[in-house]
């Protein structure tokens, strides 16, 4: 039985390219936690506010009844990895529409970029996660131990 090397690099390399779409969304969802607690962490909380506006105080006057609106840091959502590989992380619906007032402030309201901030902080920990995931389940440890033992030997 003869074979070149071309044949085994190619199998090879097909195996990996197979393997490397399921890896890679596993990476995503098993880092994402990463920013979701951080999020989580620097959402602006306010118990001041009922975080009704004045049109709704007068609906709820009339009809009789107390509105209440959800906290942003109450409705962080996630989504699941969609067909590129990307994965959502923000406010549901009853809140989504709030966020853009303290992220980029009004004329009354200083800008607190909250969701700037979180992913300042979190880009260098989920790079990290992702990519020791990944080659954990690629089996490029190995790769990365050798270069260290010979980095090491010199």
């Amino acid at each position: 039985m003869s074979f070149t090397i071309d044949d085994n690099i190619t199998v090879e390399l097909k195996r990996l390219g197979e393997k490397s779409s399921r890896i890679s969304r596993k990476a995503v969802r098993k880092a994402v936690p990463v920013f979701e607690e951080a999020l989580r962490k620097n959402t602006p909380y306010e118990t001041v506010s009922d975080r009704s506006w004045k049109a709704q105080r007068k609906m709820d006057k009339i009809t009789g009844k107390k509105s209440t609106f959800k906290h942003m840091k109450d409705d962080i959502q996630v989504s699941g990895v969609d067909q590129f590989g990307h994965v959502n992380v923000g406010f549901g619906k009853d809140t989504y529409w709030r966020v853009h007032f303290v992220e980029l402030g009004t004329l009354n309201q200083k800008p607190n970029p909250f969701i700037e901030r979180t992913v300042e902080e979190t880009k260098s920990d989920y790079l990290d996660k992702t990519s020791s995931i990944m080659r954990s389940e690629l089996g490029l440890w190995e790769l990365v131990l050798l270069k260290l033992e010979i980095s090491l030997r010199l």
